[in-house]
């Protein structure tokens, strides 16, 4: 769910072209110099008598695929036509290599038998085992030493998302690394994700909120499925993981509403239509839905919280932050549910609830503090503690919170909604002329 207050940290990955696993692993043959090049034989195939279609993939990168058809098999064609002659057909669960030219729509196909052909891309799903997994890390692999700084044994908790543990997944994909770190992250970010399927995957969306989903997405877009557009491929062959990760709101509000037909008792599927009306600012809607949720099922924290965040949007922070204080009680353990009640609080002239949340918010999720940071520190202006407040938001101002946004373009415009919403202080604009004032100097 989007969050009121909170901007989640996003960090584009830069994806790299992505080989194959194997073919990376691969190396290179010795090229032969003249003296020992080969005359090819009778009926061998040279340049000559070679199609210049074949020729042209000489510098294609190769990919392992599956076919992905309803009729459970896809002719192999002679040409890259729907008309020419077949050379077999590729059954599901046959594995074979391919290559594919950016912008075609055919893809050359080499079976394990030898035979080839070729076939249309949209056909073709990415195809990956356990052994295209990390192995265990050596010493100096960056990926391991970023993880094991944030905590996290990424060789172990990559093996148990591919098995579908649903806590290791969270782990897993909550993960951004820098550099070539993050590249290899996300090319195994592919691979785990093609090993645990589209059902599965799509059940672990279900249960996380509309800006994990968009963060995937982000992390994603370049070349998560290269060589294959990230959107188109995951909407054809991970359909039901397509409509989270890329906001088909229309079309999960209509299968939630069919699992509400099917079942009037389903509390989550109320909960999570009601996520879906709050995403399209439908605010009443949601809180009824939201309503009916926490009736159903009263110790769901998500559900308070989600109705409290549907409320402040109504400009109704009273009785949010009784709600978002609700889930709190439910479940201690969520910055996110602190940092937003801290905000809540702001907008309630609570100045020191406000402080208290944000402290507490920092001890639960420390890797969000930039965010975290803009409510503590107006929690310390309005609260005459300007001093304080100074500190907090000069040790900030360089920092980013999202890709495209700056720490000080945030608290600009969080000032500009308190304003609006006539809570002021007369400090203010020192801090307004500061932020403007140090942002230029750096």
């Amino acid at each position: 769910m989007r969050a009121f207050f909170t901007l989640g940290v996003i960090v584009a990955c830069a994806i790299s072209c992505g080989l194959s696993l194997r073919a990376a692993d691969q190396e290179p043959a010795a090229a032969k110099g003249p003296a020992e090049e080969s005359s090819p034989a009778p009926g061998d195939k040279t340049d000559e008598n070679v199609s210049r279609e074949f020729l042209g993939l000489a510098a294609v990168p190769e990919f392992r695929g599956v076919i992905d058809d309803p009729d459970g098999y896809v002719n192999l064609r002679k040409d890259k036509r729907a008309d020419a002659p077949v050379v077999t057909k590729v059954k599901a669960g046959e594995p074979f290599e391919f290559q594919k030219k950016e912008h075609d729509d055919w893809c050359h196909v080499k079976l394990e038998s030898g035979m080839g052909g070729w076939m249309p891309y949209s056909r073709i799903k990415l195809y990956f085992t356990k052994q295209d997994l990390p192995a265990k890390p050596e010493e100096g692999d960056e990926v391991d030493e970023q993880a094991r700084a944030r905590g996290i044994n990424y060789y172990e908790v990559t093996q148990a998302a591919a098995r579908g543990d649903q806590k290791a997944l969270k782990t897993f994909l909550s993960f951004r690394g820098d550099g070539a770190a993050a590249e290899e992250h996300v090319r195994v970010s592919s691979v785990v994700i093609h090993l645990i399927g589209d059902e599965a995957f799509a059940k672990f969306l279900d249960e996380q909120s509309l800006d994990f989903c968009e963060q995937l997405t982000v992390a994603w877009e370049s070349r998560t499925v290269w060589p294959f557009d990230t959107k188109e491929y995951f909407r054809r062959h991970f359909p039901k993981s397509a409509k989270f990760l890329f906001g088909d709101y229309d079309a999960l509000i209509r299968d939630y509403t069919r699992a509400i037909k099917r079942n009037p008792r389903d509390s989550h599927a109320y909960r999570k239509r009601g996520v879906i009306e709050y995403e399209k600012d439908e605010w009443d809607q949601a809180i009824h839905d939201f309503d009916r949720a926490i009736e159903l099922n009263p110790k769901d924290d998500h559900a308070w919280y989600d109705r409290g965040a549907a409320r402040v949007e109504k400009g109704e922070n009273a009785v949010a932050a009784k709600d978002i204080q609700k889930a709190i009680d439910l479940n201690g353990k969520v910055g996110d549910y602190y940092l937003d009640l801290g905000s809540c609080q702001l907008f309630n002239r609570r100045p020191r609830e406000a402080i208290a949340a944000a402290l507490k918010a920092l001890k639960l999720d420390p890797d969000n503090a930039t965010m975290i940071n803009t409510v503590l520190a107006t929690g310390y202006l309005f609260d005459n503690q300007f001093e304080k407040a100074k500190t907090v938001y000069s040790e900030n101002i360089a920092a980013g919170i999202r890709s495209d946004r700056s720490f000080s373009e945030v608290v600009l415009d969080y000032f500009k909604r308190l304003e609006e919403a006539g809570v002021t202080h007369p400090d203010m604009e020192k801090i307004k002329a500061l932020l403007t004032t140090e942002a230029e100097a750096r």
